[in-house]
């Protein structure tokens, strides 16, 4: 029995035989998987393939000379990467830290300067010592600007200062730092250096209410400023040597009271002791005969004992005290306008000076010598230097 298949008659002739050789020569040699052709052919197994040829001496052998250059080719570039990184560290990288480090160091020694006592914990402060330390270049921190705020901030610290530190006379103490200077004041000139100075000078200021007392002190002529002060005078008083430790005497540049007020003044008894004598001759001549006459004139008196008459109703009280008011300072007067005078007088002054002032008074009474700020000059010495200087 044939039980062959019909031929399909759409198909050519010899299809089927071709169709079923192509079969079986796939059963017998298989395709290969696409997957793994292409893991054989993959691009990292190549360059693994490589590395394995080009590092396993077992796979692949080099020569000694080969080797050896690739080695020192290897040593040459760590040797001079080593070279450049040490020279950047230590050319480029350490020097500008070093400046930046010593520009930070002298920017905030600035700010401390300048923010320190009552203004050391201001908000300003803060902010400033950030961007300091922030900075990240010296020209970063030299353009940061303490100066300009820190005179602000000073100037209203200062202001408050002086309302809350007046005494009943409207004044106030500025006390310098480190200077052992203390100036007493009138509100008015205390708001004048306020606003004539910046924070350079009044962050070494502060103000406090004046605690002062009255010091008799016995002084000579010279030490009187020249017994031209008066009552009223406001005073400087300056030390004519320090002692060193060296025992050499150095002359003091800056007062070491300054604003001190003249209460009184009196000087020793024995210049109110007047015996004076006017005598004017003149002689006449007639033929053989001359007629001399004389007129002579004296005074004596003693202003004090006088001051004693009129207290116990000897003389008329008022018209005594009217005429020798001021004696002393009209007769040192006197004496500046004639160039002449008595320099061995003795003054005994009361001085107002702060409280702990007075043991340096009292211990140096024989070196301080009384100063007229020219300031606060009487009006003789007003006239005088105005007259000097009018042509000029």
């Amino acid at each position: 029995m044939n039980n062959k298949k019909p031929r399909d008659p759409l198909y050519p002739r010899g299809f089927e035989e071709t169709h079923e050789l192509k079969e079986q020569f796939s059963q017998e040699f298989p395709k290969p998987n696409k997957k793994q052709e292409d893991d054989e052919l993959s691009p990292l197994k190549k360059l693994n393939h490589k590395l394995g040829i080009y590092l396993s001496p077992k796979t692949t052998d080099i020569s000694d000379d080969e080797q050896k250059r690739k080695i020192g080719v290897i040593i040459t570039t760590i040797i001079i990467l080593t070279l450049i990184i040490s020279a950047y560290y230590f050319i480029i990288y350490e020097p500008s830290q070093e400046q930046l480090s010593l520009a930070k160091t002298t920017k905030l020694n600035e700010l401390h300067d300048l923010y320190s006592g009552g203004l050391i914990t201001s908000p300003n402060a803060m902010i400033l010592e950030n961007k300091i330390n922030e900075a990240r270049s010296p020209g970063e921190i030299e353009a940061i600007n303490i100066m300009t705020p820190a005179t602000k901030d000073w100037k209203e610290h200062h202001k408050k200062s002086i309302n809350l530190n007046q005494d009943k006379y409207n004044r106030t103490m500025a006390v310098y730092e480190n200077e052992s200077k203390n100036i007493i004041m009138s509100y008015s000139e205390a708001m004048q250096l306020i606003s004539e100075n910046d924070a350079t000078i009044l962050s070494k200021i502060k103000f406090e209410k004046p605690d002062t007392v009255s010091v008799p002190i016995l002084v000579s002529r010279l030490q009187a400023g020249a017994g031209l002060v008066k009552v009223g005078s406001v005073v400087d008083i300056y030390s004519k040597s320090n002692l060193t430790d060296e025992d050499t005497s150095t002359n003091s540049t800056s007062p070491e009271i300054s604003g001190c007020t003249v209460l009184s003044i009196m000087r020793y008894e024995d210049n109110g002791e007047i015996d004076s004598e006017y005598s004017k001759s003149k002689m006449k001549i007639k033929g053989n005969s001359t007629y001399p006459s004389e007129n002579t004139k004296s005074f004596k008196s003693d202003v004090l004992e006088m001051i004693k008459g009129a207290i116990v109703n000897g003389y008329d009280e008022n018209e005594t005290f009217e005429m020798l008011k001021s004696y002393g300072v009209k007769l040192s007067n006197y004496e500046r306008q004639i160039n002449l005078g008595d320099l061995d007088a003795q003054y005994m002054l009361l001085i107002e000076t702060p409280q702990d002032k007075v043991n340096y008074l009292l211990n140096n009474m024989d070196n301080i010598v009384l100063t007229i700020p020219t300031s606060d000059a009487p009006d003789w010495m007003v006239n005088e230097i105005s007259s000097t200087y009018q042509n000029y």
